[in-house]
């Protein structure tokens, strides 16, 4: 079983959707059209991916730098490449060809310049629109195209919005007609956005917190939809129809540093939080309107690197310090875990994206590597290199897309080959 944000009702439904969404340009075959790609689950769809690198690593494309300092990862469609930095003072948005040329660059106001300066923020796709935030709470969109600017607004400006010690972190959700985001404090909690002109179509109501690090998911839950975020303080849920605060359940981080982009899977949310807060799983009432706590799991406590779902288990890092965790598997039913351990010859813990049967890890050691897991044993390298490029903490979610693994170190960005072709 995988988890799924949205759930179809019949293979007829399926096969319309999958229609009209390749016919309304949102996904385009392998594309990573946003953060934590097409199912906001860090699972890619590729096939006839190698299952191991040559020595020294995959056959590097091209490597390329000027995108400044940040550790947003790209977004992909329609052959072009979508990224954001802080060069100078200022956020800049970047698409680039595919040969990792510059197509566009535009600005977003002043970049993030409190503590750990740069941006987080990894831009949303959405047919001719790109939607991005910036650290400091100024949401744009973009034509595709050429960079034009159609609308914006600065959230933590019009909503008094709170955020942590980091600035905004949230990649954008586009739900529908409705971009979605969440300034946090003493005013609202979310606010959901016409995508076509920036003008306010709900917001939902305070929690008194600041915003946490997460960007939300969107769920259907039989006759309701959701949308699910989380604050500096817990996880909560909205009716998406008009923002209204459901239910919040407390996932307390001693530093307000929830990272973690929640997962649904059969009427269950799961989210995780580093800083030896662990995971939480939580059973959705039937109308959606409230939740249950099932199990918590102290060992699996992710910071931000991000937690893949596969056949009936939970996998990704543990937080030990700042830089070093165990790679661990827990039971979906149980809560239980099976098991916790470094993986070999590494004690960093990092970013994963599954494609394919095997995690690609980006750790914050700076090495890259593929390797196998899963519920029988734990994880085995099979392939890996260093990231030599670059500058800055290795922080970025490695993405695959169209046969192609793309890593952002500070400055650079690389595309290395991991279909061989």
């Amino acid at each position: 079983m995988t988890f799924r944000h949205n759930n179809m009702r019949s293979t007829a439904t399926t096969i319309l959707c999958i229609v009209l969404a390749l016919c309304a340009g949102i996904v385009y075959g392998d594309d990573w059209p946003q953060f934590n790609g097409p199912g906001l689950d860090n699972i890619s769809h590729e096939t006839g991916l190698l299952k191991q690198w040559p020595e020294g690593g995959p056959k590097l494309l091209w490597a390329k730098t000027g995108f400044g300092v940040g550790y947003s990862t790209v977004s992909i469609t329609d052959g072009t490449i979508y990224t954001s930095g802080k060069v100078g003072d200022d956020m800049l948005v970047f698409a680039l060809n595919m040969d990792g040329t510059t197509k566009w660059q535009v600005g977003n106001g002043p970049g993030w310049s409190g503590s750990l300066p740069g941006v987080r923020c990894t831009p949303t796709i959405d047919g001719e629109h790109v939607y991005v935030m910036s650290g400091n709470g100024r949401v744009v969109c973009l034509q595709a195209a050429d960079g034009t600017e159609v609308w914006a607004v600065d959230v933590k400006d019009k909503y008094n919005g709170q955020f942590g010690d980091w600035g905004y972190a949230e990649s954008l959700l586009i739900d529908g007609d409705k971009v979605i985001c969440t300034p946090g404090g003493n005013t609202v909690t979310m606010v959901a956005l016409d995508k076509r002109t920036g003008a306010e179509i709900w917001k939902s109501g305070p929690l008194n917190v600041a915003a946490g690090y997460v960007s939300p998911i969107a769920v259907t839950h039989g006759d309701r939809h959701l949308v699910i975020g989380s604050t500096g303080k817990g996880i909560f849920g909205v009716d998406a129809a008009d923002g209204k605060l459901l239910w919040n359940h407390g996932q307390i981080n001693v530093h307000g540093i929830n990272a973690q982009t929640p997962l649904h899977h059969d009427g269950h949310v799961f989210t995780s939080s580093g800083w030896d807060t662990g995971s939480v799983l939580l059973k959705l009432s039937e109308d959606g309107a409230a939740v249950t706590e099932i199990w918590r799991n102290k060992d699996l406590d992710n910071d931000f690197g991000s937690v893949i779902f596969r056949d009936g288990h939970f996998y990704g890092f543990n937080w030990l310090n700042n830089s070093r965790g165990q790679f661990v598997c827990v039971e979906f039913g149980s809560g239980k875990t099976v098991y916790a351990e470094f993986p070999p010859g590494r004690t960093n813990k990092g970013a994963i994206t599954w494609a394919e049967g095997m995690f690609y890890c980006y750790d914050e050691g700076g090495v890259v590597w593929l390797g196998t897991a899963d519920a029988t044993g734990p994880v085995q390298i099979v392939s890996q290199f260093r990231i030599v490029n670059g500058g800055d903490a290795h922080w970025a979610h490695p993405v695959v897309s169209n046969g192609v693994l793309y890593i952002r170190h500070g400055d650079y960005l690389h595309a290395f080959d991991v279909k061989g072709g």
